[in-house]
């Protein structure tokens, strides 16, 4: 026996249209991104490479969805989760932009400290934010820091806000398709940033040799699912507490670790390298457009 075509047509019409549906809701996130990534080049913001890099990595998501490429079971529920990790992302950086202030002029200038930024802030922001302006900051130390606390900070935030709606542990064989995806675009992805800002990424990242997991397909999984257990913490209301205090500190202790490495002789090489290695950070010219996949974003 073969089962009825009309019915079979009407549930894969309507898989379509939820497709569909969710790839239109994380396509405004990506154009989000599009003009924050405008913006930032344009000021030679260092916050320009995770915006790219997010702006990438979400264009592959919109794009999957769109093409149903993963068969995604609850699409409608992966494009909440990117809808509400972007919120948190975005929040922050209006909260940076409004410590700043309208007048790019008028904005601070040399090393900015933590503690100097406002508490509207979330603290792994502010961690990230105050190491991008020392003098020697290179463009991987600045997508490894923002990924970190965006992964290890606003993705188990986000993840409990759609907790909040209803349980979600039934979603989590869509959420591991999510890094299926998330982990295969990383190549790629590399090779556009450094073409964007950095073209000799790949000497830095022999600098940097052992620090750069979280940036790779085996770390992306792994922070991921670090991410969901916090979710979990979150929940409980005997763990919480020390959840949140644990996420709020672990992007200050990454850079710590990454700049100044527990193992002196590590830690003194770093110092001497930093002193004669160029950050060759470069900036678009006005006007490039946003690439993905070598077209126009």
């Amino acid at each position: 026996m073969t089962g009825d075509p009309t019915a079979s047509a009407s549930a894969a019409a309507a898989s379509a249209s939820a497709a569909a549906a969710a790839a239109d809701k994380v396509a405004g996130v990506v154009a989000e991104l599009a003009a924050r990534v405008d913006r930032y080049d344009a000021l030679r913001d260092p916050r320009a490479v995770f915006a790219y890099t997010y702006f990438r990595l979400t264009s592959d998501l919109a794009a999957a969805l769109r093409a149903n490429s993963l068969s995604f079971r609850a699409p409608e529920w992966v494009a909440d989760l990117s809808v509400a990790l972007a919120a948190g992302y975005f929040t922050a950086m209006d909260a940076i932009d409004t410590w700043l202030g309208p007048v790019p002029d008028a904005r601070p200038g040399g090393e900015v400290l933590s503690a100097d930024l406002p508490e509207t802030v979330p603290r792994p922001w502010r961690d990230v934010y105050a190491a991008s302006t020392v003098r020697h900051s290179y463009v991987l130390e600045e997508l490894l820091f923002s990924m970190m606390a965006h992964m290890s900070y606003d993705l188990p935030l986000a993840l409990r806000v759609l907790a909040a709606r209803g349980d979600i542990h039934h979603r989590i064989a869509d959420f591991h398709r999510m890094n299926d995806l998330l982990a295969s675009s990383v190549d790629v992805a590399q090779d556009e940033i450094a073409a964007r800002y950095c073209r000799r990424l790949s000497s830095l990242d022999r600098l940097f040799v052992r620090d750069d997991e979280l940036f790779t397909n085996y770390g992306i999984r792994v922070a991921r699912g670090l991410a969901w257990f916090n979710c979990d913490r979150l929940l409980d209301p005997g763990a919480s507490g020390e959840a949140m205090g644990s996420i709020s500190r672990s992007t200050a202790a990454f850079i710590s670790e990454f700049r100044s490495p527990d193992d002196w002789r590590r830690r003194r090489a770093l110092q001497v390298l930093r002193g004669l290695i160029p950050s060759r950070r470069q900036w678009p010219p006005p006007g490039t457009p946003i690439e993905r996949g070598g077209l126009p974003g």
